[in-house]
C-alpha cells in the first residue's frame, strides 16, 4: 500500500475488475469514426491548427518562462467547484472526438470511472478535476490561447518522441535544431523522475502545480495522472521509460487504467450536472480546502 500522512490510502495496482462489470469501449467516437483519428477528423482543420501552433510555439524557453509565472499562483482565489463553473462553456480546439462543453467531459469521465472503481472516490475525484487546468483560458487567469492551454503534451528539454501527434510541425520548433535539447537525454539525466522534467506548457501542468500548493489529501497517484494523463507518448506509446524511476512506474499503473475512461467516455449524452454535484462536492469539502489559489 502507498501511505502518505494526511493522504488518502491507495492499493499499488489497480483494482482487478469483473469482466461483466468493466467499461465497454465504444467503437467509435461522438461523430461515428476511430477515436483519436487526427487524419479525416470532422475536425481536422481546427485541431491541425491549433497543434500546429502548439508545436512551434512551445519551446524551452517559453515552457520554463510560463511555469514559473502561473506557478506563482496570484491569479485568483475560488474553490474547486467555481473552477468547474467556468469551463460550462469552454471546448478543446484539439479533441478530435467531442465538441462538447468541458465540464460534460470531466463528468462524463468521473461517471465512468465510478461505476466501475465504486470504492475509490478519491480516483472519482481525480477524475472530476484531471481537465481542470483548463481555466487558463479564462479572463480571470490571463486568457491564455488554446495552444498553451490543450492538447497532448510532450516532454521539452530532450528530442522529441516521433509518436507524438503532428509530428512534422516540430520541426519548426527552434528547439529541435538547438543541440542542448535535440538529444535523448538532452538538459536531464537518466531515470532522473518525471518529476523533474518540463512538460509543454497547458492545463495539466497547471493543475498539478495549484495541487501542490493547496495542501490537497488527494494520493500522490492523484497528481501523477493529473500530470501526465496528456503526455501520450508515455503512456499510450511507452516512451520516456528512461527518464522514469521507480514510483513513476509504480503509478503508471493508475495512469493506464485512468486513461481509458478519460479517452472512452466522451459522449453526446450530458450528464445532468446538478444531480451528481451533490455527491463531487462531498468529495471536493473531503479532499481539499474550501478556497484554494489559482
Amino acid at each position: 500500500m502507498i501511505a502518505v500522512e494526511n493522504q488518502a490510502v491507495v492499493s499499488e495496482k489497480a483494482i482487478p475488475k469483473d469482466e461483466s462489470d468493466e467499461f465497454v469501449v465504444p467503437e467509435s467516437n461522438a461523430f461515428g469514426q476511430s477515436f483519436r483519428a487526427y487524419e479525416g477528423s470532422v475536425r481536422q482543420s481546427i485541431v491541425e491548427n491549433c497543434y500546429r501552433l502548439h508545436h512551434i510555439n512551445q519551446t524551452y524557453d517559453f515552457v520554463k518562462r510560463t511555469r514559473e509565472e502561473y506557478a506563482k499562483l496570484n491569479k485568483a482565489e475560488m474553490s474547486i467547484w467555481e473552477a468547474i463553473e467556468l469551463l460550462d462553456n469552454f471546448v478543446d480546439e484539439t479533441d478530435p472526438d467531442l465538441d462538447e462543453p468541458q465540464i460534460q467531459h470531466m463528468l462524463q469521465s468521473a461517471e465512468a470511472i465510478r461505476k466501475d472503481y465504486p470504492s475509490e472516490d478519491w480516483l472519482h475525484l481525480t477524475a472530476l478535476i484531471h481537465d481542470l487546468g483548463k481555466v487558463l483560458f479564462h479572463s480571470k487567469l490571463g486568457s491564455l490561447p488554446q495552444w498553451a492551454v490543450n492538447g497532448d503534451t510532450l516532454i521539452v528539454g530532450c528530442a522529441y518522441d516521433e509518436s507524438i501527434v503532428y509530428y512534422k510541425y516540430l520541426k519548426e520548433n527552434p528547439d529541435y535544431n538547438n543541440p542542448a535539447y535535440n538529444t535523448k537525454l538532452g538538459v536531464y539525466s537518466e531515470g532522473c523522475g518525471l518529476e523533474n522534467v518540463l512538460l509543454s506548457w497547458g492545463h495539466d501542468d497547471y493543475m498539478y502545480l495549484v495541487l501542490k500548493a493547496c495542501g490537497t489529501t488527494l494520493p500522490p497517484a492523484a497528481s501523477f495522472i493529473i500530470r501526465y494523463h496528456s503526455l501520450y507518448p508515455l503512456h499510450h506509446n511507452g516512451a520516456y521509460q528512461y527518464l522514469m524511476n521507480d514510483e513513476d512506474k509504480e503509478n503508471l499503473k493508475w495512469l493506464q487504467t485512468f486513461s481509458k475512461y478519460d479517452l472512452y467516455s466522451k459522449s453526446k449524452v450530458h450528464v445532468d450536472v446538478e444531480k451528481v454535484k451533490p455527491y463531487y462536492e462531498s468529495l471536493i469539502k473531503k479532499y481539499f480546502p474550501e478556497k484554494i489559489r489559482w
